[in-house]
């Protein structure tokens, strides 16, 4: 098989699988289907190395300054930076690896307090000392969606705006075949047939969830 017709193929089951989205899903799983369709393209031109090692150098030594060197800001000069900032962390990944059956952010580190304890402390901590409301923003899978809704329950009472959204879902697909496994958009009927595509989706995620929350 060529790589066109794989490509085409691809493309072929793609809509095959689209067609099997719901009405409400049906624009979003198109989105996430052009995505994937580009990394296949990529997949299929991949010559070697993505990286190019011998091309990479040390930054020269004027363009890094010691923190000590820098003027410290006012008080009303970090609020406004703040007024601008927003928390993103990555929440896709299960802790299986860690002892955990969860997102990785509920793994208990310090003092029965979880990964996402501190990180909810630390913006609680910011927003009161500055008088400011940064939120934080929680990019899970369809792995980790339902465990976090039920996590950040907890977190209503604080001083801390959570929101979330998920990042992409792409379908496995068949090493000889080169086609999805999946034979239908229903996710939960066979998880397995499925993948959040990795932290570098979070761009285009982040972009498409901005946008509806008009952030």
């Amino acid at each position: 098989m060529t790589k066109r017709d794989a490509e085409n193929e691809l493309v072929r089951e793609l809509g095959n699988l689209e067609s099997t989205a719901t009405p409400e899903s049906r624009e979003r799983v198109k989105s996430e289907f052009t995505d994937f369709t580009k990394l296949f393209q990529k997949f299929l031109q991949d010559q070697g190395p993505s990286v190019a090692w011998e091309q990479i150098q040390k930054l020269p030594p004027d363009s890094i300054r010691d923190y000590d060197s820098l003027q410290e800001p006012s008080h009303e000069e970090i609020r406004m930076m703040l007024n601008k900032l927003i928390v993103v962390k990555l929440n896709s990944g299960f802790g299986t690896s860690m002892g955990c059956h969860g997102p990785k952010s509920s793994i208990v580190i310090r003092n029965d307090l979880t990964f996402l304890d501190l990180t909810v402390q630390q913006i609680e901590s910011l927003n009161k000392t500055f008088n400011v409301s940064v939120p934080l923003m929680l990019m899970n899978s369809f792995n980790t969606d339902a465990d976090t809704e039920r996590i950040i329950r907890k977190y209503r009472g604080l001083d801390v705006n959570i929101k979330t959204f998920n990042q992409s879902c792409h379908p496995r697909i068949c090493r000889e075949s080169l086609l999805p496994i999946a034979k239908n958009c229903d996710i939960d009927e066979d998880i397995d047939s499925w993948y959040p595509p990795g932290h570098g989706d979070f761009y285009e995620s982040f972009h498409v969830v901005v946008y509806l929350m008009n952030l």
